[in-house]
């Protein structure tokens, strides 16, 4: 084989490689966007065994915390992380049933500018909800594991605007 065959060769087989690789990235973001969307969805139901369902076992949160000029701040342990589910949502998904007619009982799925980025089982997505007078902020980190997308961690912000 001469050397420009071999270089030809070889570029083929990376060309041919790299292929499936980006395409897995793509199922990766995917899924991973899928399961975010489905534990969304089940918050929007107030559907707490599915809520609980997409936490990992060792999954932690940093709780909603809305922010506005001269509000008083919450009581310090309460800003802490927490293990599992945000107990705030625990309770939102607990109170609106009784509250409201529905499912879906709040729309917590009507999400805007959803970023996922996958390394490897590892799955970070971004996203806010906007409205007139407050933008919610989101971070979950995903993490798959037996060929599952969990919750790890969730961090959410609110501010008042």
């Amino acid at each position: 084989m001469t050397e420009t065959n071999r270089r030809q060769a070889i570029g083929l087989g990376l060309a041919l490689t790299a292929a499936p690789v980006a395409a897995a990235g793509e199922n990766d973001a995917a899924s991973a966007e899928a399961a975010l969307r489905a534990f969304l969805r089940s918050f929007a139901n107030c559907d707490l065994p599915a809520m609980e369902a997409a936490f990992a076992p060792d999954a932690t949160s940093f709780d909603a915390l809305t922010a506005s000029a001269g509000a008083a701040l919450p009581a310090k342990d309460s800003m802490k992380r927490h293990p599992g589910m945000p107990p705030t949502m625990r309770r939102i998904a607990e109170q609106l049933p009784k509250e409201r007619p529905g499912p879906p009982y709040h729309r917590p799925d009507l999400i805007d500018d959803l970023l996922v980025q996958v390394v490897g089982d590892v799955a970070i997505c971004a996203f806010h909800f906007d409205s007139p007078n407050r933008l919610g902020r989101r971070s979950i980190v995903l993490v798959r594991r037996a060929g599952d997308w969990r919750i790890l961690h969730l961090h959410a912000s609110n501010l008042q605007l």
